[in-house]
């Protein structure tokens, strides 16, 4: 699957990262094993730069309902979507516009820093090296 997930319960924070082409049945799958697992009312940054969202207008409204259900069912969570190709940043806004009564914490963003800034997510910091 293009779509892998950690979480972190402590901190009760979703890592998504895609790659390649993510279709429709992707994203049913993450959402649905997110739920499954009970984390899908956690924060969650869904890192698609580099990966191409191959999903028609058709899909996405009919991800919205599903969508809809399960943050009925489990909460609300905040999402920040990455992505850097200008057509998965399209789709994503296309969601964010059709979910904006359903999924009220879905955001769009062109880079991690941007996303994990809305979440209220601390910059991850490189260790300073050590002189000897």
């Amino acid at each position: 699957m293009p779509i892998a997930f950690e979480v972190d319960h402590t901190t009760q924070r979703v890592m998504v990262t895609a790659t390649g082409d993510i279709l429709i049945e992707h994203m049913v799958a993450l959402v649905t094993e997110l739920a499954h697992r009970r984390c899908l009312s956690y924060s969650q940054r869904f890192d698609a730069r580099g990966a191409a969202l191959i999903v028609s207008a058709d899909e996405m409204r009919q991800l919205v309902p599903l969508v809809a259900r399960l943050r009925d069912e489990h909460g609300q969570a905040r999402t920040a979507f990455v992505a850097d190709a200008d057509v998965s940043f399209g789709m994503a806004r296309m969601y964010a516009t059709l979910a904006a009564d359903s999924d009220t914490g879905f955001m769009v963003y062109r880079t991690l820093e941007e996303g994990d800034a809305w979440l209220g997510w601390e910059p991850i910091r490189s260790p300073q090296p050590r002189m000897f």
